[in-house]
């Protein structure tokens, strides 16, 4: 199984292919927190590479708000309280 912040990495090259800066900026801030080094933060990469693929074969609306729901829940639990930065 990949290491979550290699499936970012796909998801944030995927996002940037289809301009969609903003979701790629995103998850590159949240790329070397600690959530995303263990494999807590794989099942939640995983999903969000996906949904990248997606969205670079189909820019619709939808596949936009399902990366950018993706993205937000990564940023909830990747900076709640007690998680450790690398």
């Amino acid at each position: 199984m990949a290491r979550a912040q290699d499936m970012l990495d796909e998801a944030i090259a995927l996002l940037t292919d289809a301009s969609q800066n903003d979701l790629a900026d995103r998850l590159t801030a949240q790329r070397e927190k600690f959530f995303f080094t263990s494999l807590a933060g794989v099942p939640l990469a995983n999903k969000t590479k996906k949904a990248a693929t997606k969205l670079s074969a189909d820019g619709s609306d939808a596949n936009v708000a399902a990366v950018a729901d993706l993205v937000s829940q990564i940023e909830d639990k990747a900076d709640a309280p007690g998680t450790v930065l690398t």
